[in-house]
């Protein structure tokens, strides 16, 4: 029975405003619990495009004077580009609204409109891949198999020494178990033909300030950390300007974000981009806890300057990384899922993990010299197997990447990269153990990092050989416990024999001495897979296109066409893995910064529609942390 009382009809309306929110929201949970399990949930206006994929969001407003709800539908500020999302986020009272059973404590986020396609062929693409797969591994062991045949038709003579290189080819059995690992990976999680992640609108964070009843939302800040020596000061300035052109780009409501440049020495964009960007200069004196060095030297100190928010989520880069818009649209899903975990252990009871989540995704190495973006074509297809297997698990059995790393900023500042001297060479390995000997899990990222490949065969050799024996002395690390230690020193063992099976391959056809029967089916699916891995790698990062080297729809396809030749290299490629082993068993092995081209002389990038974007996202009327 409707009455005309202010407190009989917003009790009414609140009823029906609850019953529209669960219907809305489609059982995703929002909110705080408090206490005395009442809910309250402040409304913030957000701020979205008049497109038809973007229908203008309407809220709930209670007056309190009259207790009397109303919908308003927010409209476009003044002067405000239709092309360019910005979140609007207006105070307002909160409405307190009683726990149902159904709803729990899971942040507001806004679902996306789902994009039309054709989801047969979207589901059916995987299994696709998975035969052409099986397919191509099967076609290229048996010509193996049939190569080995022919030499075997060979007319010759025993002697020891072709019986001495017919037992040293059972060294082709070494990297069975990488290739296997690395086949499973790609065949189980398909990520060579997986879709871009679908964009999503801004994560909130929903925070408690106790013992207080109301509860803040916060939207998700991205705080992008690149570390440099400041020597290539043109690469880090496109890596700098890819973050503005990929927030300018995103398709969805996107939020605040942050730019933090560590540095050896004082660096000058020459920007103007405003004060989003921080620039952090390491003091010559300043010297860590541990005596740590290089990279991990400069991350330490970053560490030490910048106290994290709530709200924060750090992605430490590299100085030529460059994120685009289709990234963002993976790092907001990551936010979102990690955040979803937390409110789920919270809803269920069950103890939170005491160390959250890392993330990390695969890296296309592009620009620069083509035949070198053939060779790091196998770092991609190893990101897409073998680490996206591991990170399925959320153990980093083999190490991760230096750059691409995904964190929560309360997270980081529990996890200093003062990892000490020895372990400085490369310190994200170390840094990956520890995190994981402390609780944390680790989880794949969708989206692809564009980065550039080495330029020189010195670069690429010293590179791999830099690697090696920084991980060496990681594995060596007793303050790491040896479970934790283990796979990562079986794999840098198998890495570092990884030069015997092609030496001995070479020396088998100049002496006609074909393998033991036996072992000739595993040893030709490891040559096989590999030279797959090359296919794999060379293809997506030609089928992705730059950020910077945008190509048209034809153009794109027939470069992709060609780049398939590269895997004809692979020969050239795996001698400069194996010189890179051989030349990291001297003993003295320092860091080093490898020279790479600006991509600044190719980049379409309007500077003065970036500084009135950046000038528009200051001032608009978002309360922003300082």
């Amino acid at each position: 029975m409707q009455t005309d009382r202010p407190e009989d009809r917003a009790s009414a309306r609140l009823k029906q405003l609850q019953d529209q929110r669960l219907t809305r929201q489609n059982g995703k949970r929002n909110g705080m619990i408090s206490g005395t399990r009442t809910q309250f949930n402040p409304l913030p206006f957000i701020q979205v495009p008049t497109m038809p994929e973007y229908p203008p969001l309407k809220e709930a407003v209670c007056d309190q004077s009259t207790m009397r709800m109303e919908t308003v539908t927010p409209q476009k500020l003044p002067g405000e580009a239709s092309n360019v999302p910005f979140l609007d986020t207006l105070p307002m009272p909160a409405v307190p609204t009683p726990i149902l059973p159904e709803m729990s404590t899971l942040t507001r986020i806004s679902n996306p409109a789902p994009h039309p396609r054709n989801g047969v062929f979207v589901a059916l693409l995987p299994w696709v891949y998975r035969c052409f797969l099986i397919c191509a591994t099967g076609i290229l062991t048996i010509l193996l198999l049939r190569l080995q045949g022919v030499l075997d038709h060979v007319p010759t003579h025993p002697s020891a020494w072709r019986t001495g290189v017919q037992w040293a080819e059972l060294a082709w059995l070494a990297p069975v178990p990488l290739a296997i690992i690395l086949w499973l990976g790609w065949f189980i999680f398909a990520e060579a033909v997986r879709p871009n992640p679908e964009p999503i609108s801004l994560p909130f964070i929903t925070t408690t300030a106790w013992p207080l009843a109301y509860a803040s939302t916060k939207p998700v800040r991205l705080v992008f950390r690149f570390v440099t020596r400041g020597d290539n000061i043109d690469v880090l300035r496109d890596s700098v300007v890819a973050v503005h052109q990929a927030f300018l780009r995103y398709p969805q409501v996107s939020g605040p974000y942050q730019i933090e440049i560590v540095s050896e020495c004082p660096v000058s964009l020459n920007l103007g981009i405003g004060d989003t960007t921080n620039i952090y200069v390491v003091p010559p004196g300043y010297v860590t806890h541990h005596q740590s060095r290089f990279k991990a030297r400069a991350l330490t100190y970053l560490q030490e300057c910048v106290r994290p928010q709530l709200e924060d989520w750090y992605i430490y880069l590299d100085e030529e990384s460059l994120v685009d818009e289709k990234l963002l649209a993976g790092l907001y899903r990551f936010v979102q899922r990690s955040i979803e975990r937390e409110a789920s252990a919270q809803v269920s009871k069950k103890k939170r993990h005491p160390a959250g989540w890392i993330g990390q995704g695969a890296i296309l190495y592009q620009g620069g010299n083509w035949f070198f973006r053939g060779a790091d074509a196998l770092r991609t297809a190893d990101d897409l197997g073998r680490f996206r297997l591991q990170y399925a698990l959320g153990k980093p059995l083999f190490g991760i990447h230096g750059s691409y790393i995904v964190i929560r900023g309360m997270d980081d500042a529990r996890l200093s990269f003062d990892v000490g001297s020895a372990n400085s060479i490369t310190e994200d390995a170390a840094w990956a153990l520890r995190a994981w000997a402390q609780g944390y899990r680790f989880a794949w990222v969708d989206g692809y990092l564009h980065e550039q490949p080495p330029q020189r065969v010195k670069d690429f050799v010293r590179q791999r050989s830099r690697w090696l024996s920084g991980i060496r002395a990681v594995v060596r690390d007793s303050n790491i416990p040896f479970m934790y230690r283990f796979c990562l020193g079986l794999f840098t063992c198998l890495w570092q024999i990884a030069f015997l099976p092609f030496l001995i391959a070479v020396l088998a056809l100049f002496v006609h001495a074909s393998p033991f029967y036996w072992m000739r089916i595993p040893a030709d699916f490891a040559w096989a897979t590999f030279i797959l891995a090359y296919l794999h790698g060379i293809d997506i990062q030609a089928k992705h296109s730059h950020p910077f080297l945008k190509k048209t729809k034809i153009e794109l396809l027939w470069k992709r066409v060609v780049s398939w030749l590269l895997v004809f290299c692979s020969i050239w490629y795996t001698l400069l893995e194996a010189a890179g082993v051989i030349y990291s068993l001297r003993p003295k092995q320092g860091f080093f910064v490898i020279q790479k081209p600006s991509l600044a002389a190719e980049n379409k990038i309007d500077t003065t529609q970036m500084q009135a974007f950046q000038q528009s996202w200051n001032t608009r009327p978002v309360e922003r942390k300082k």
